[in-house]
């Protein structure tokens, strides 16, 4: 049995698989070249700063009894100063020194006083605020009425600087 073979011509195949091979690795190439520039030119991310700490500001000191007295007086001295200077009328003087009365007993004794009526004053025991308060009243809730504001003003310091803590 005579095998032969016979050799085909140099170009008798088909040339397409070659060069789509050589197309995919010139493109996988090409590809990789774009990929490898792109993360060279990305920016890196800066540090993280840590952040600034936050400036802390001491916590106030609690005024002693003797210090809210004096506070709440100079704001009632405050308060004289203004009527005498006629920055202030009557009945807003008068509004005035009960809001600095109510948050005097406030601050001293932490009860609510300024949401409280004349009444529930009287029933908290301290009648001699509530007789400033109520001499308040008549000048601040009534048109016609002037009262002696510079006598409740005596009043109100007496309370305070006589006010047992």
């Amino acid at each position: 049995m005579p095998i032969t073979v016979e050799l085909q011509g140099m170009f008798s195949y088909s040339i397409w698989p070659v060069v789509l091979a050589v197309m995919l690795v010139l493109i996988i190439g090409i590809i990789g070249l774009v990929v490898l520039i792109k993360a060279r030119n990305k920016k890196k991310p800066e540090p993280v700063k840590a952040a600034p700490q936050p400036i802390l500001e001491p916590k106030p000191v609690p005024l002693s009894g003797e210090q809210i007295k004096e506070k709440y007086c100079v704001m009632v001295d405050e308060l004289e100063r203004q009527c005498r200077d006629g920055k202030v009328d009557n009945r807003d003087a008068y509004q005035s020194l009960s809001v600095i009365l109510r948050r005097f007993v406030h601050e001293l004794t932490g009860v609510k006083v300024h949401n409280y009526t004349l009444d529930e004053i009287r029933r908290l025991n301290m009648p001699r605020v509530a007789d400033v308060i109520e001499e308040c009243y008549a000048p601040e809730f009534s048109v016609d009425k002037q009262g002696d504001i510079y006598t409740t003003m005596n009043k109100a310091r007496m309370v305070i600087r006589e006010w047992h803590s």
